[in-house]
């Protein structure tokens, strides 16, 4: 075995990138291997694309206070479905990082809808991390990794951060080549 020592910056640079393209892959075809996921990522997928949609369509409008206290409902209400995958797989009051995240999101949730129902941030800051985007790309990934099993890790972290950017401009791309509506205010 080579320890990492012995290797080059750029050596362990390929290494590294290596083990975050199998990490990528393991993320993206998690929900071919574990199937239940989808009962719940689906719809969170699908209201993503929709609302991101909706938005690069109509762009002078804004996310409301009623938006950003729903998105962190949201945020609540799939974090819930992972306590309840974690309670039936028997591993919910276990110690460990996967469950420190889960019942990070909870509190998180818990507490963004505290702050949006009370109008308790600046509306940039709230909008900003209550925006659906936001929310759905970190309960998207949470559910991935939980389901999954797959290893929380700094590789992990890599990879689910180029691809939360790739999904970004994918997005961004769709709503830029979708044709804008300019609406007259009433």
């Amino acid at each position: 075995m080579i320890f990492a020592a012995q290797l080059s910056f750029t050596e362990q640079a390929i290494v590294v990138a290596k083990l975050v393209m199998a990490r990528i892959l393991m993320i993206v075809t998690a929900p071919l291997h574990e199937t239940k996921m989808m009962w719940i990522l689906g719809p969170m997928i699908a209201s993503m694309l929709l609302m991101s949609l909706y938005f690069g369509r109509y762009k002078a409008e804004e996310l409301g206070w009623n938006t950003a206290f729903g998105n962190s409902l949201v945020l609540i209400f799939a974090s819930v479905d992972l306590l309840r995958f974690l309670f039936n797989k028997g591993t919910l009051f276990n110690f460990d990082l996967q469950n420190a995240l889960v019942f990070a999101i909870v509190l998180q949730g818990i507490l963004l809808t505290f702050l949006n129902y009370f109008h308790l941030m600046p509306k940039s800051i709230a909008f900003g991390i209550s925006s659906g985007m936001t929310i759905n790309i970190v309960v998207m990934f949470l559910i991935l990794l939980i389901y999954s099993d797959i290893k929380l890790d700094y590789i992990t972290a890599i990879a689910c951060s180029i691809l939360a950017i790739l999904f970004i401009i994918v997005i961004r791309i769709l709503q830029m080549i979708q044709p804008t509506v300019i609406e007259d205010e009433e």
